[in-house]
């Protein structure tokens, strides 16, 4: 209808009644472009808010899950620095069990999960720029690269470390076995011949290695957990369901 209107008035020559016209197609493409870059919009926010809660919620999920093997290294790193002030001193104790299964588990460094399946989504889709909050853009970012770094470092370490207990089985020996099927945690028990161990330069060297790897290993467990812990303070922020946190 509009377009035969103008061309009747195109025909008559009638300029005024053409000038309008023009102005109500250019006013109803305007008006059109703003109502669909509105709707684009508002999906674009209803798809940041979707994600973000789920990232939240993911973050929180993960966190539970990654605590008790980043606890548990924690307790064999300790339990390692314990080993060696008993190793090198000449006159020092005899390794205790927990020292001595320590030292059999120190080449075992797989790193803890710390993928996020919303995050995962947005970045295959190249939708990393979704997020319009800039905190929560500069927190991502931020953990994006520190768990490359992290996963980086591992990398490292796993390609150093030593199993220990395969190599010297003379100084590391297994007195039981265990049934993983009954309790995924429950660890064999080792026997160690300290004083063969203080005799063995070249178990000494190894030794240190892996002492050196785990140590890098649980602090790049615990760098990954502080960077968790600040994306979820600003997702909480910025949903405002801030609640109590700590690190796990």
């Amino acid at each position: 209808m509009l377009l035969r209107s103008v061309m009747r008035h195109f025909r008559n020559q009638e300029w005024t009644a053409i000038g309008l016209d023009l102005m109500i197609v250019v006013l109803g493409v305007f008006i059109g472009l703003q109502v669909q870059q509105w709707a684009d919009g508002q999906r674009q926010a209803r798809m940041e808010n979707f994600y973000t809660q789920r990232l939240h919620g993911e973050i929180v999920d993960l966190q539970a899950t990654r605590a008790e093997l980043v606890e548990t290294r924690q307790g064999w790193l300790a339990a390692l620095s314990m080993a060696t002030s008993v190793l090198f001193d000449p006159k020092g104790r005899e390794l205790t069990e927990l020292e001595c299964t320590s030292i059999a588990f120190s080449y075992i460094v797989s790193n803890p999960t710390d993928d996020l399946a919303s995050l995962f989504e947005v970045q295959s889709f190249g939708q990393f720029g979704l997020f319009s909050n800039p905190q929560i853009s500069s927190a991502l970012g931020a953990f994006l690269l520190t768990r490359a770094r992290a996963r980086d470092a591992d990398s490292a370490v796993q390609r150093i470390v030593i199993n220990l207990t395969s190599k010297y089985p003379d100084l590391i020996q297994l007195l039981s076995t265990s049934d993983y099927s009954k309790d995924p945690w429950i660890r064999p028990r080792y026997r160690c011949d300290t004083e063969g161990m203080r005799m063995s330069q070249g178990f000494l060297n190894d030794y240190e290695i892996n002492q050196s790897g785990y140590t890098f290993h649980v602090m790049n467990n615990a760098r990954v957990d502080n960077s968790f812990l600040e994306l979820k303070q600003v997702l909480e922020a910025v949903l405002g369901t801030a609640t109590p946190t700590s690190s796990p």
